[in-house]
């Protein structure tokens, strides 16, 4: 009898510690779960494009088989490009020009895809720019984006528009590069061409 009760205790035992083992475990997934959606959100929330590519490569080295792994990498590889072309000495454009209006989502989002190399976005902050408050600096510095992504008008824009402000060495070097990328420029539209 004094047998029994001794097996009994120690299953009752045994199903308490595997019960608490059970539970930290559990604990365990969900602090981890939680890590990885705060790690996400990090690279999700991101505007600046080193910030991007920061956050995304610590998701990927803490869960390089999560669950958003190949959406992060893809974003860290966009936002990489966008980075190495705003690392250029002659670049306009500064981290303050990826902060967004407070409350203005739709400004997040582009700010967002132009981050993520989207030269098309970046065209159209700059051309809300023009004539804006960030002035021609920020419009420069959009366009010099795009053009660093590969965008072929927006290079063009820019020798036109170094050309009407005198700088004609720049002038030159864009429209080599809007040239360089498949632009046809209109010759009846633009007389002053060199």
């Amino acid at each position: 009898m004094a047998t029994l009760r001794t097996e009994t205790m120690n299953r009752r035992q045994a199903l308490a510690c595997a019960a608490a083992a059970l539970a930290c475990a559990t604990a365990a997934r969900a602090a981890d779960d939680a890590d990885e959606s705060a790690l996400r959100s990090q690279v999700a929330q991101s505007l600046w494009p080193a910030d991007i590519v920061r956050a995304a490569d610590r998701y990927l080295r803490a869960y390089p088989q999560g669950a958003a792994a190949a959406t992060v990498a893809n974003d860290r590889d966009r936002a990489a490009r966008s980075a190495a072309v705003l690392v250029r000495r002659e670049l306009r454009l500064f981290r303050s020009a990826f902060e967004p209006p407070a409350g203005d989502a739709a400004a997040r989002d582009e700010l967002r895809r132009a981050a993520l190399g989207d030269a098309a976005a970046a065209v159209r902050l700059a051309q809300a720019q023009r004539g804006g408050a960030g002035g021609e600096q920020r419009y420069v510095g959009w366009l010099q984006l795009a053009s660093g992504l590969g965008d072929a008008p927006a290079s063009y824009e820019l020798a036109l528009h170094f050309r009407r402000t005198d700088q004609p060495i720049l002038a030159d070097q864009y429209e080599a590069r809007a040239l360089e990328l498949g632009f046809k420029p209109a010759p009846a539209l633009d007389h002053s061409r060199k």
